[in-house]
This record gives C-alpha cells, structure tokens and sequence, in this order.
C-alpha cells in the first residue's frame, strides 16, 4: 500500500527527532487508531446477543459514549457503567470484544494510523496503547497493529465474574500520565523522548507532558490548543464518515448490478451469442461500477492480463468491490467463484448466475461439482477469478491459501497471473455499505507456468509469500526514500499475547 503524502510529510519529523535513547510512541484508540468509538461497536454487540443482561449493559454504554466534561464527572460516569456490569462473567465481555472487532473495529483501524506504527516500529521505537477502555476492547485493536503493551482501565474480576469495581485508578486525564511513565520506566525511557498520539483536549495531561504531542482527527479544542502550542497535526482520511456523496455512489454503484443483469440480457437477445452478451456484462459492471464508485487505478504489470489465457487469475479478498474491480481489471471471457449463499441474494444472485459463476459451498466435503464446471470454463477458453483465501480477513491481512486454484492450474496446465489489491478497503472496508472514492493500487505480477507449481502445499505458501512481499514492496520504497534505517520485525509471540494465552 503506497503511503499518503501525510504520513510521508510526518516520518521526516520522526526521523528529525529520533533520539539515541529508548523512545516509546504512545497512542490513544478511539477516533486515534480507530473511526469512532470502541464502546459502540461492543454496545451493538451486546444488543445483537440478546443474552439476559446483556441489553441493559449496551443501553448504559451508550448512555456514557462521549460525554468526557471533566475528570471528575467521567469517572463518575465510569463507575455508574462498571457497577451496572456486576455479576458479568468475564468470558462474555472477552466474546463481545472479539465480535465488535471482526464485525466492525478492525476494518475501522486507520490505514495512515497502520503505516505510522509501522514507521515507529522499524524504528525500534516501543509502541503502547494508552487508552481509557477496558482490555475487552483495546486487545483486538492491539494484536491487530503488533502492539505487545497496553495501559487501559481495569476492572476488578473475581471467581470468573466482573465485581462492578475499578481496578486502581481510571487510564484517563491524569490517569493516563501515571500509566504512561510507568511503561516508560520499564522501557528505561523518558517522557522527553516519547511521542503521544491523540485526537482529545481530555489527555492535554499526558500530550503536555511528552517531548512530541501529535494532535490526531482532533477535537475542535484540541485543535485550537495544538495551533496555538505549533505541535503537529494529523487529520486522517482513510476511514472519512460516510457522506451524501458516499450515500449516491453507494446507490448508484448498487444500481449498476441490476443494470448489468440487463445490459446482459439484451445483449444475449440481439446477438444471440452468450459470450458476448457475459462480456458486455464484465465490461459494463468493471468501467461504469467504478466509475460510479468514484474509483481510480494505479496498476502496476498491466502487460501480465492478457499475457496467457485462458489462466486463473488469483486476488487477495478484501471487499465486496472485489467483484467490479476484477472485472474492470479482467474485462472478457472469465468467470468468477463466490460462496454459495451469495446465489439467493435478491440483487447479487441473479447477476451472478447470468455471469456463469461458480458457486461454492465451503462446508461442504465433496467439491467435484464445483471443480467439475471450472474444468468446463477452462476447456472453453474462459479464465478463471478465484481468491485463494476463501474468505476476507478482517484488518486486510493475508490468510492462509487454499490449495483449489493450484489443483486446478497443474488440473488444466494453464498459468496461475496473481493479481495483488492494496487497498480497496480504503473505499469499501469489511462490514460497511456506503462507499467513498479512491485510488486502488494494484500489482499484477508475471504469470507461473503450471509445471512450475510443485506441491500443492508448496506452491500455496510460495505464492501467499510473493502476495505479501509485493504488499510491502511500496512501504520499503518509501522507507527508503527517508532514509528510514531498516531493522528486522520481532517474529517472537508479543507480550500481550502472552498475558492473554496465560489467562
């Protein structure tokens, strides 16, 4: 993923102020790291449960969401909601936790929040979240970002179930200062040395205290104060609330589905050729879809499309614009695999079936029908679109490969052309329905001959390593552009992993 010329802006200041000594970068989650709040996605959660309690627990939650006017009255507010969760078993909030992340928190993560962790930790400099939620929600945030350590609000547990009580002081105001200089201690920094990242006026305490305060999305007061004391400021725009414009391309983009089904058709009716009418219906979905989206690309290998064919075209999953951008990509005489529940979808399903696709049951043990119609497809000169990973993480990372595409390439000896997307997630992350504009980077990399594949095992992981290495391809560009001086990432299990693992 390239980086914005806001984080490139920002890394020459890092790299201006790098110290000889140990330098911890701290950062605050809600609305730093991540869109919006952390309490809301686990209030829906709860809701979604429907577990006895649960829905008064989501109620209090967001009652409380936002309403930080002073130090004494949030904490006030903070022990109202602990004491509403008396009797909780710890379990559920650990559960809740894991569910809001993957439905929501973890497509929500900033992508320039990513790359500035990222710079902070080829830097050797030691990354904390410093948060006022609980761990039940900043963990996930945290795994997801490679943060081994954590200073958030704890709550007292006993016999399995939370006791509606604190666990020493709340992680906030002043809080935070006391929880800061105690990580900086077991680091053998300094505050002086130390970077804060944070988007409220409610942690001025802790951003006054360290050597480099980042104002982040900040409050209007937090602006001000930041103007006024010239300390930087970051306005992130990767995950931007949705808007009328999201909300128009969103229903246009929508509506291109259904106008596909029928320029398809009428194609089908005139010419009389069903290839024909499927590629009209590729070409209609790929060039008006994404102009409709408010998509752009950047590609890289363009030549690697229509070097071999018929071939199977492999792509990272990332959103349900997969679709339009592999076919604006793809354009003719390709069919695509998609799990079997999308075939009863009232808008998608149709479409779909008209396109020849191939749907796939991933529960199911026996596959021979699935294998059987992608044989046929490639037989009559048709390529394939499959996406090894079965399914979309939810933070972007790559999953582990599946072995179907490459049974299939050694199968039918044809070429596998892997096709890397980068960043469609900026326009449309996992769980989100409304879309905004962006420019999609995208690498098509040289076609592997079928005789070249070996094992199957071999090859899935060989390719997933090629995936990964071409993702990170613009990030040492840019890393070396600064001069950045690169160090190895610790391949050790982090220490928060550990702590949890232990429970």
């Amino acid at each position: 993923m390239k980086l914005s010329a806001l984080v490139l802006d920002h890394q020459e200041k890092i790299l201006q102020q790098d110290s000889p000594h140990p330098v911890v970068a701290f950062f605050d989650m809600d609305r730093t790291l991540i869109q919006g709040f952390s309490a809301l996605a686990l209030a829906f959660e709860a809701i979604l449960s429907r577990q006895p309690g649960m829905r008064r627990i989501a109620q209090e939650m967001l009652v409380n969401i936002d309403r930080r006017d002073g130090s004494r009255h949030y904490t006030r507010l903070y022990r109202s909601l602990l004491a509403s969760l008396a009797g909780t078993p710890e379990v559920d909030l650990e559960r809740l936790g894991e569910r809001a992340f993957s439905r929501s928190l973890g497509s929500s993560i900033f992508t320039e929040a990513r790359q500035l962790v990222r710079y902070h930790r080829e830097l050797g400099h030691k990354l904390v979240i410093v948060s006022a939620a609980t761990r039940y929600q900043v963990e996930p945030v945290a795994r997801a970002l490679g943060i081994d350590d954590i200073c958030c609000t704890q709550v007292k547990v006993r016999s399995g179930e939370l006791t509606g009580e604190l666990l020493g002081t709340l992680c906030y105001g002043e809080g935070k200062v006391t929880a800061a200089r105690r990580m900086a201690r077991l680091h053998g920094a300094s505050l002086t040395d130390s970077w804060f990242y944070s988007d409220s006026s409610d942690d001025m305490p802790l951003l006054k205290k360290v050597g480099n305060p980042v104002a982040t999305n900040p409050s209007p007061s937090l602006e001000q104060q930041a103007l006024a004391r010239q300390w930087p400021i970051l306005n992130f725009c990767s995950r931007g609330k949705p808007n009328l414009e999201s909300l128009v391309r969103t229903v246009l983009t929508a509506s291109t589905l259904a106008s596909t089904a029928a320029a398809g058709a009428a194609s089908w009716l005139v010419t009389g050729s069903p290839k024909r009418a499927r590629n009209q219906m590729s070409s209609f979905l790929g060039g008006l879809g994404s102009a409709f989206a408010g998509l752009e690309f950047e590609i890289d290998g363009t030549e690697h499309l229509e070097a071999v064919r018929p071939a199977i075209f492999t792509f990272n999953h990332q959103s349900y614009l997969d679709s339009v951008i592999m076919a604006q990509l793809l354009r003719h005489d390709f069919v695509g695999f998609c799990k079997r529940e999308l075939a009863d979808h009232r808008l998608l399903g149709p479409l779909l079936k008209a396109h020849g696709t191939i749907f796939v049951d991933r529960d199911a043990a026996d596959q021979s029908l699935c294998l059987e119609q992608a044989r046929t497809a490639l037989l009559e000169g048709k390529s394939l679109a499959i996406a090894p990973e079965g399914t979309r993480s939810a933070t972007g990372e790559l999953l582990d490969f599946k072995q179907g595409a490459f049974y299939l390439a050694r199968k039918m000896a044809v070429p596998i052309v892997p096709v890397v997307l980068h960043n469609v997630a900026d326009a449309l992350p996992k769980g989100r329905w409304l879309l905004r504009p962006a420019t999609i980077q995208v690498t098509v990399l040289p076609p592997l001959a079928a005789g070249d594949l070996g094992s199957l095992r071999d090859a899935s992981k060989v390719l997933r390593e090629r995936y990964q290495a071409a993702l990170d391809e613009d990030w040492l560009r840019s890393t070396r552009s600064t001069n950045l001086p690169m160090r190895a990432l610790d391949s050790g299990v982090s220490t928060l992993e550990r702590s949890t693992s232990s429970r």
